[in-house]
């Protein structure tokens, strides 16, 4: 067992390997306080013409962000259900189906995962990479989801897959107050006093990235005491991660005892979300602001070039013709104002160029760069640039291939993450096993809560919009309608599924199961007119073909077992067979017309062996 002094020196090392790690580092956390403020404020002009030039910001960068979350939000959260399942051993299909149900209902109603995965999409996209921490939360029993920032997290930088890191530390920021109501933390007030405050800019997030999100979030400033920067740090070892949590600002001391991660799943708590992936370490990924940054910031000096253009032609500067006889304090430059005699504007010639033109053209090459064009803003100027359909279309399908390397990116992140928390609630959460799915409740089957599924999102890869993939669904039900190869019954939940959700719980039901429903209804009313020999009226919601082949099958029953009827029940249930005889004809003639047919012909040989009209069902096959 490890002495106090190698448990410090080792601490020591770490602490030590960690600020380097934060130091090898500062020039990406540069750079993405730049992108911060790109987004929020734009980046202002160095020099200005003149004191009240103009300092605008074109929001490329932000409108493109907005433009691309709702489909990384849909992929995720967007579906009926939030995953598949598929079991790696024998088992039931009903199973299988009730696994998928209590997992989307644990997840999106009994946690915050819809919520903090769209945190997570929003980093991903303006920094390249969102990462979000998956805990066991044992006093609520439900799984926590947190959003880090990329900032509160620090790996080697050569690190690609946080398994497989040497470190892994987060940085947490929290105030006084909320570090005394847990009560994992060490709660002594003079120790509590020692790691209060601002610690200086290497053992944590850096004063300039807070003072931005501040800045954005109107917040002046923040009480010199009243945040405390604490570092979880995990390290792997051979029992599994080792958890130790403590300020760097007293690094031998334990805010939390250290303890080795419980989870079974023998990962660390995190997992990364990357926008793209290249072939160099943790920082490399770039995000939508780094890409267009150099965009905006054209569109931003063409804007401004434009706005002092239009300021001196509304403002022109004047030249005078005897400058020593004027006297410039009493001009009033006014409507309607007469100027001195010799005095007049200075005349500027055209711009070479269209200002407008420039930028729209500048906008375009950057939306295409995303994959997400406007397909009418090259009509805008000149008419006969308006595209046809057809081309918008082929222009629609080069976006949606753009970008469908970034949705399996995110689905192969979003699986990651849908495993983990499975491994969680299998080891912690079976005995809760109610859930609601739709308007019903329903319970899961303790047999089903195990650990060999593949489990992956819902839904497919396409990386368009809600109406496109609408109106791919529909024309794909129209080409396979009745295909006996398709699955008939997912074919119509792709087209709901796209058009709403929740349509797939209120409209969609089991085809096969609404008939055996309909054959079990038509069996109790047989049952109940030979009991009682009265007549059982029909229903409008009655399937009318059902109804009649189950007829049919008793009387079949009824001859083979040579079993004698009731000729009064007889009598009953011939009239119920013309009562659905007649409410077929309404809806579908040709079928009813063929059963009467057939109930002819097959009454013919009885009429004339025993010249008389029959009597009974006579069994037929439909």
């Amino acid at each position: 067992m490890a002495t106090n002094q190698e448990k410090s020196n080792r601490r020591g090392d770490y602490y030590q390997r960690i600020i380097d790690c934060l130091n090898q580092r500062e020039t990406w956390e540069n750079r993405q306080r730049l992108f911060y403020q790109a987004r929020y404020f734009g980046v202002r002009r160095k020099v200005k013409p003149w004191p009240t030039a103009a300092d605008l910001h074109v929001q490329l960068i932000d409108t493109a962000i907005e433009r691309l979350k709702p489909s990384f939000v849909n992929s995720a959260i967007g579906n009926d259900i939030l995953s598949s399942f598929v079991p790696m051993r024998q088992q039931l299909t009903p199973i299988t189906v009730t696994a998928e149900r209590w997992f989307d209902y644990k997840m999106r109603e009994q946690s915050n995962f819809q919520k903090e995965i769209v945190s997570v999409i929003d980093n991903l996209l303006l920094y390249g990479r969102g990462v979000a921490k998956v805990v066991w939360d044992d006093q609520n029993k439900r799984i926590g989801f947190e959003a880090i920032d990329p900032f509160h997290l620090i790996v080697p930088q050569y690190t690609k897959e946080l398994k497989d890191a040497d470190f892994i530390v987060h940085i947490i920021s929290i105030s006084v107050d909320s570090y005394k109501t847990n009560p994992l933390y060490k709660q002594d007030e003079e120790f509590i006093k020692r790691i209060a405050g601002k610690p200086n800019n290497s053992v944590g997030l850096r004063s300039e990235i807070q003072d931005e999100i501040y800045r954005r979030e109107g917040i002046t400033q923040e009480a010199e005491n009243d945040r405390i920067i604490l570092w979880e740090m995990y390290t792997p070892s051979k029992d599994g991660w080792l958890v130790e949590t403590y300020s760097p600002l007293a690094i031998n001391e334990n805010v939390r005892k250290p303890f080795t991660l419980p989870y079974e799943h023998g990962e660390p708590p995190f997992v990364d979300f990357p926008y793209e992936i290249t072939g160099g370490g943790w920082y490399s990924p770039r995000g939508v602001a780094e890409i267009l940054l150099p965009g905006e910031n054209l569109l931003n000096k063409l804007k401004n070039s434009l706005s002092d253009y239009v300021e001196l032609a509304n403002r022109p500067v004047f030249e005078a013709q005897n400058p020593v006889s004027l006297n410039t304090a009493n001009l009033r430059m006014q409507p309607g104002q007469i100027l001195p005699q010799g005095l007049k504007p200075v005349q500027f010639s055209q711009p070479p160029f269209d200002f407008q033109r420039l930028m729209l053209e500048e906008r375009q090459l950057a939306e295409n760069r995303m994959g997400n064009a406007d397909f009418g803003a090259g009509s805008q100027f000149n008419t006969g640039d308006r595209k046809t359909a057809a081309e918008i279309q082929a222009m629609q399908g080069q976006a949606a291939a753009s970008g469908d390397l970034r949705n399996r990116i995110f689905r192969m992140s979003l699986a990651h993450l849908f495993r983990q928390s499975w491994a969680l609630y299998v080891q912690y959460a079976k005995e809760d096993l109610m859930f609601r799915y739709a308007d019903d409740t329903g319970q899961m089957v303790p047999e089903g809560i195990h650990e060999q599924y593949s489990i992956e999102p819902k839904g497919g890869l396409d990386f368009i919009n809600r109406q496109f993939a609408l109106q791919k669904s529909v024309a794909r039900m129209q080409m396979f309608q009745g295909n006996p190869y398709i699955n008939q019954g997912e074919l119509v939940k792709s087209v709901l599924e796209q058009d709403d959700p929740s349509l797939v719980r209120k409209l969609f039901t089991d085809p096969q199961a609404g008939s055996g429903d309909q054959a079990e209804d038509q069996a109790t009313e047989i049952a109940t007119m030979l009991a009682t020999g009265f007549p059982v009226a029909i229903k409008p919601s009655d399937d009318h073909k059902a109804h009649i082949s189950v007829l049919f099958a008793f009387n079949q029953a009824a001859q083979m077992r040579q079993q004698p009827v009731d000729q009064s029940a007889i009598q009953v249930l011939m009239e119920h067979l013309q009562q659905h005889l007649a409410a077929l004809e309404q809806t579908d003639p040709n079928t009813s017309r063929a059963i009467q047919k057939q109930l002819r012909d097959a009454a013919k040989p009885q009429v004339q062996q025993q010249g008389q009209a029959p009597q009974q069902l006579q069994p037929q096959v439909m």
